[in-house]
């Protein structure tokens, strides 16, 4: 039984000394570029200020993307990427059919660092900024057989109907933490808001919920 006792000491110890960060014998796993291709799920709000009152629209959105980290001081580093966001809503008021879409191109910029629990699990926390440049964006009304589309980039439509048209390009920063599982799958959230408006008074901001395939 002493013999046993003893046996089942030594074992723990050894494993606590190889899992304890202050022990001599910890060896932490070196840093590391990697890579993700992702997908996301864009839910977020259009505000706008108007005539002194405030209106939130609640917008969806769909991203496909990569990124690369590159670590630079230990486990600090920058991430970098590109990635393809058609932000877009379908509501419904009375009669009256609303359908909004834009197809915009995002390139984040993030100061990450990359904390290793265990060789198979990381936890990324991450802030930065980010660009995006817009496409195409329509603002879609049907009401019974009358369908109205308006493209928000053309200064003739702008004049004619007498609406504001948005900016092609917006800059703004985002926070968030992603969670890499056995070096193969990447699940992570984040909060973005613009910095600049989009249209006159009005400028977007919301949440990027990740899933990705590391490389």
């Amino acid at each position: 039984m002493l013999a046993i006792q003893a046996f089942l000491l030594t074992t723990c110890l050894h494993v606590f000394a190889q899992s304890n960060p202050y022990s001599t014998s910890y060896k932490m796993s070196e840093p590391r570029s990697f890579g993700i291709f992702y997908a996301e799920y864009n839910p977020h709000v259009r505000h706008q200020d108007s005539f002194g009152s405030s209106t939130n629209t609640n917008f969806h959105g769909v991203s496909v993307g990569f990124s690369y980290f590159v670590p630079v001081l230990g486990r600090l580093g920058f991430d970098a990427g590109v990635k393809g966001q058609y932000l877009f809503r379908n509501e419904k008021k009375g009669t009256t059919k609303y359908k909004d879409n834009m197809f915009s191109a995002t390139i984040p910029v993030d100061v990450l660092y990359d904390i290793r629990v265990s060789d198979g699990f990381a936890i990324d926390p991450f802030a930065g900024l980010y660009g995006r440049i817009n496409f195409t964006a329509k603002n879609i009304e049907e009401t019974g057989n009358i369908r109205n589309s308006l493209n928000m980039f053309s200064k003739d439509q702008s004049k004619f109907y007498g609406y504001d048209t948005y900016d092609r390009f917006q800059f703004g920063w985002q926070a968030g933490v992603n969670f890499r599982i056995s070096n193969m799958v990447t699940i992570g959230g984040a909060y973005w808001m613009d910095l600049n408006d989009v249209g006159k008074d009005t400028n977007l901001h919301g949440f990027n919920v990740m899933l990705g395939a590391n490389f």
